[in-house]
């Protein structure tokens, strides 16, 4: 098959989940002999506008402007759409597959893409993700976005023959958001790269080692987006209410966002600088290390958890993960060992559960060994890529077939 992927996220242009799935899937799927070829965004103008990734592997980026505006929404359905038509010249497509609705909509619209077939992998609603954004000032404006955007990506996904969710949560989000029927909705095994993310050579002491880290204390470490829906206030706050956590525990925050700052005072006026450290931006090649090293990672998400890489990446790496009752982290951790579920969403029963895992070692001594084993029985991105070419091959074969 010859397919050509709608992507606003690439890994490693960009950081996130959505981004990695794009990759992998694609890699994967060049692997199995099929000719790839992405459009994504090129922001500034800074990256390759076409790189060969590998063997049948294409990316095309199309030039955005690096700061996002409402300007940049017209702007990015117009060049998606030309770089679309640009790349339609040379390569005759099976298959058009859609991550995000933004770069789908100039192309989709376009008259020679019309007969192409159109299937979307669906990761979060877009004017959910926007309007969570905004809530810190959100009003008639931003409402107003927020329900273009809901129309929108309701036309897109209309359009395609079938759609696919990574989790029950967000197959619900497109029963209940965009009223789509069931029989029209898949679901993909989730995937992470098990060469790279995999236990420590040497066991977690030595690990630490390598990170210059305390070997006596129990090690929480979380990589977010420092962003409120990530809960990273509610994780610091169960810090600041905890002797036992203050005493035992040692906790590292990696990432960026603009709430770093706040998030520092906060650190600070509960004299806890000993006891949090902020990593700041974790480059993809440290990531191992840092989950090879923690006794546990933690996802304190808020809200809007599509499904949660960062779980598949850690566990691969014989590290359980403690985690709210948020979006899609139950069926994932909960499918492991539901003790490692928050009972609640608060600072309290955060902090009830940290103090818990310490308090009673001996219930929470997850073998890596185990951790692993769950991750590679269920989860690779060859799976994912051996499910999507079973699946996009029974709906082309159908569709030739007519009525």
């Amino acid at each position: 098959m010859k397919i050509l992927f709608l992507v606003d996220v690439f890994f490693p242009d960009t950081i996130g989940g959505a981004g990695k799935v794009a990759y992998h899937l694609s890699s994967e799927l060049g692997e199995k002999g099929h000719e790839i070829h992405v459009l994504t965004r090129n922001p500034g103008g800074t990256l390759r506008p076409h790189e060969l990734k590998e063997r049948n592997f294409h990316v095309h980026r199309f030039e955005v402007p690096a700061k996002e505006t409402l300007k940049l929404f017209f702007i990015e359905i117009r060049a998606s759409s030309i770089s679309a038509r640009e790349v339609r010249k040379r390569v005759s497509f099976d298959l058009i597959c859609a991550q995000q609705s933004l770069p789908s909509l100039g192309p989709l619209l376009a008259r020679d893409f019309r007969p192409v077939p159109f299937v979307y992998i669906f990761h979060s609603p877009w004017h959910e993700e926007y309007l969570v954004k905004k809530q810190s000032h959100l009003g008639v404006a931003q409402r107003t976005v927020g329900y273009v955007m809901k129309r929108l990506e309701r036309r897109v996904l209309r359009r395609a023959s079938k759609m696919f969710v990574l989790s029950d949560y967000m197959k619900g989000k497109l029963l209940t958001l965009h009223r789509i029927p069931e029989q029209r909705i898949g679901c993909l095994p989730g995937g992470v790269d098990l060469t790279r993310f995999r236990l420590p050579d040497g066991g977690k002491e030595k690990a630490r080692e390598g990170l210059g880290l305390p070997s006596k204390k129990t090690l929480f470490l979380t990589v977010r987006n420092l962003v409120p829906r990530m809960g990273i206030e509610t994780l610091i706050e169960s810090f600041k209410r905890s002797e036992v956590l203050r005493q035992k525990a040692v906790l590292l925050i990696g990432g960026e966002g603009f709430l770093k700052d706040s998030l520092a005072s906060s650190v600070k006026s509960g004299d806890l600088q000993d006891v949090v450290r902020f990593l700041g931006y974790v480059p993809e090649e440290r990531l191992p290390l840092l989950y090879q090293g923690a006794d546990f990672f933690v996802l304190p998400t808020k809200e809007l958890e599509g499904f949660g890489l960062v779980i598949l990446e850690a566990m691969a790496c014989g590290t359980p993960v403690l985690g709210t009752h948020t979006g899609a982290i139950p069926e994932t951790i909960g499918a492991f060992d539901k003790r490692l579920l928050f009972p609640g969403p608060d600072w309290g029963p955060m902090k009830q559960k940290l103090e818990e895992v310490i308090r009673r070692p001996g219930d929470y001594a997850f073998r890596p060994e185990s951790c692993r084993r769950f991750v590679e029985r269920n989860f690779s991105w060859e799976k994912m890529a051996s499910a999507f070419e079973e699946e996009v091959g029974k709906l082309l074969r159908s569709e030739a077939a007519g009525p």
